[in-house]
């Protein structure tokens, strides 16, 4: 009997120390997906103040064909630029959320929907595209873009 309960033990707290660390991983996956879910909505409502705000100020955006724009200033010049250019009407679905240590994180997603050429008579035409973003935590708490990079993606978005 004593046997059984030396070798339950440990068993038991294996069991309950994994068991935090997968409510942990559910709860940080959860917030990763925040992050994107607010970064769809000031992306829509070209708010480039918001997004910059899911940024670390070290944080690199790489739009295709432009040259990467490396922190807060450059990200800020890249999202102007953009939103005085195009309006973006996006939903963002999830592929991928993938930690990769207690303070970073793997985030692949596709979008879809329309972009519009403002200033133009054209009407907004479908657009999609697929993204990647890494992600770091912040003071221990908060999940802010490190890296994003995103291109055109076929009709299916994957």
């Amino acid at each position: 009997m004593k046997f059984i309960l030396k070798a339950a033990i440990p068993a038991l707290l294996l069991l309950t120390s994994s068991a935090g660390a997968f409510a942990d991983e559910a709860t940080d996956k959860a917030a990763i997906r925040n992050v994107l879910t607010s970064y769809e909505k000031a992306l829509n409502a070209a708010d480039t103040a918001a997004i910059v705000d899911l940024y670390t100020a070290d944080g690199v955006q790489m739009a295709p064909d432009s040259p990467a724009a490396v922190g807060s200033e450059a990200v800020t010049a890249a999202y102007d630029g953009t939103f005085k250019a195009i309006a973006l009407k996006l939903t963002f679905s999830f592929d991928e959320v993938k930690l990769l240590g207690p303070d970073a994180a793997l985030l692949r997603s596709h979008s879809s929907g329309t972009v519009k050429v403002n200033g133009s008579d054209q009407p907004a035409a479908p657009a999609a595209y697929k993204e990647l973003f890494l992600l770091a935590r912040q003071n221990g708490e908060e999940w802010k873009f490190t890296h994003y990079s995103f291109s055109a993606a076929p009709a299916s978005g994957r």
